[in-house]
């Protein structure tokens, strides 16, 4: 349990990653399905899949980036410009 809690980030990243691959997967399939054999598969919502997963990529590197270097090591953020002690 520890590993996992010390590699969440890398976890979900690697989650993110599989799973547009499995959209892509799923699209192409779709794509040559409708153009072979005239199926009726909507591709536009895969790319709507595509794009979900990547905003929550996104969100996550931004997420480790600002977490990483904008306070040090056990250091809680705080408000710009305002101390934490002042009441």
């Amino acid at each position: 349990m520890t590993w996992l809690k010390n590699n969440i980030a890398v976890v979900c990243m690697m989650f993110g990653l599989f799973a547009g691959a499995f959209v892509l997967f799923s699209w192409g399939v779709g794509y040559y399905a409708n153009a072979l054999f005239g199926m009726h598969f909507e591709t536009s919502s895969c790319w709507q899949g595509l794009s979900a997963i990547g905003t929550g990529l996104v969100g996550l590197f931004k997420w480790l980036c600002d977490s990483k270097f904008n306070t040090g090591p056990g250091e809680m953020p705080g408000l710009k410009g305002i101390a934490r002690d002042e009441k």
